[in-house]
């Protein structure tokens, strides 16, 4: 089977590659799947599971985070790691993302709803930071092997009805963010009232084919093709 089509696009504030369904038509709009990758990786990490959750009826963007974490400029982060990131640094990637996010909605026609954040492991963070503030422009959040060490940063910022759909999922042998973590973001969620999915793996820090799985069901649910988006 051939490869999706892709391509490097440039926002006003970040990079991102493009991976088109094959059933895309230029100018029909499609559900959109925002993947954020993780700390010292970039925007190729994830783009191998575009095909894996469907070949059809998504596009999928893969932005790259805005700093560089080495000399290589394709190593990226959202902002510092060991839960010592800065107030600006956040503060500038969540703008950043926001850019981003905001022309991609507009360069592909995508209704306000009918986006979904996905982050793995650093991104998971930056998409609840992103996400849960925004239920009227997100349709969902997946937070993959990830955890938000500073859940004090939202409180303020959390929308009056919490019914926005939360997925968390992570490994129980997770050797980089411990498991512990993630079980503290699922109390926190249920404390705020939201109704998180939470499930867990025999794995390590990584995304196994069984959560693929389940993560692809749970995308179906909660952003569904259209009619004019399903072959």
């Amino acid at each position: 089977m051939p490869p999706m089509k892709r391509s490097v696009d440039r926002s006003s504030s970040l990079d991102y590659l493009t991976v088109y369904p094959d059933d895309y038509v230029e100018g029909s709009p499609h559900p959109l799947l925002i993947w954020l990758h993780g700390f010292g990786a970039n925007k190729d990490d994830l783009s191998g599971l575009a095909p894996v959750v469907s070949r059809t009826g998504y596009l999928y963007v893969f932005p790259d985070a805005p700093l560089a974490t080495a000399d290589d400029s394709t190593v990226r982060a959202w902002y510092e790691r060991g839960g010592k990131e800065s107030p600006d640094a956040v503060r500038e990637a969540l703008a950043a993302l926001d850019r981003l996010v905001t022309e991609v909605l507009d360069r592909f026609r995508v209704p306000a709803g009918r986006a979904l954040l996905a982050g793995f492991s650093r991104g998971g963070a930056m998409a609840l930071r992103y996400g849960l503030p925004r239920p009227e422009l997100v349709a969902g959040i997946a937070v993959l092997s990830g955890s938000l060490r500073r859940v004090d940063d939202l409180r303020g910022s959390l929308p009056v009805e919490r019914t926005q759909p939360i997925f968390v999922a992570h490994g129980k042998n997770d050797s980089l963010v411990p498991f512990e973590w993630s079980q503290a973001l699922v109390a926190f969620l249920l404390q705020q009232g939201y109704q998180p999915t939470y499930k867990t793996y025999p794995m390590d820090h990584e995304i196994s084919p069984a959560l693929v799985a389940e993560l692809r069901g749970w995308i179906e649910q909660v952003l569904p093709r259209s009619a004019g988006d399903c072959s």
